[in-house]
């Protein structure tokens, strides 16, 4: 694997182990009043809190784990969960949408990582006039 890969890699699983270790730290009951616009509550919102921050973390660690045949799942199945997170944010949250910082547009250069490791992983023949990456 060259360095520019490495480097994706490496970035990827900071941002997932960053982001499961940002929401343990954040205070429960902020998190749980985001989950409230959500729809969630009691006993359902503490479950998604604790899910996500546990699939956060199974994604930051499977991302640092160089097993080709992960891979070719990981990497979709990570582009899911962020649309799925962007699309819950934005349509219960949209002022994290309109935010100035950006906070979900900054998803789509992590989807083009995404991409790039993908197309990497599975080895999928150029286009025809594409260079590599």
């Amino acid at each position: 694997m060259n360095n520019n890969l490495k480097l994706l890699r490496l970035s990827l699983a900071a941002v997932w182990l960053l982001t499961a270790v940002a929401s343990w730290a954040y205070p429960q009951d902020q998190s749980l009043a985001l989950l409230a616009h959500v729809g969630l509550s009691g006993v359902v919102a503490y479950s998604a809190l604790y899910a996500g921050i546990a699939l956060d973390l199974v994604m930051g660690i499977l991302t640092l784990v160089n097993l080709r045949i992960l891979q070719k799942w990981l990497w979709p199945t990570q582009a899911i969960v962020i649309i799925i997170y962007s699309a819950i944010i934005a349509i219960y949250l949209p002022g994290y949408a309109r935010h100035p910082f950006g906070m979900l547009i900054k998803n789509l250069p992590i989807l083009a990582i995404l991409w790039i490791l993908w197309r990497t992983d599975v080895q999928v023949p150029q286009i025809k006039g594409e260079q590599n990456v």
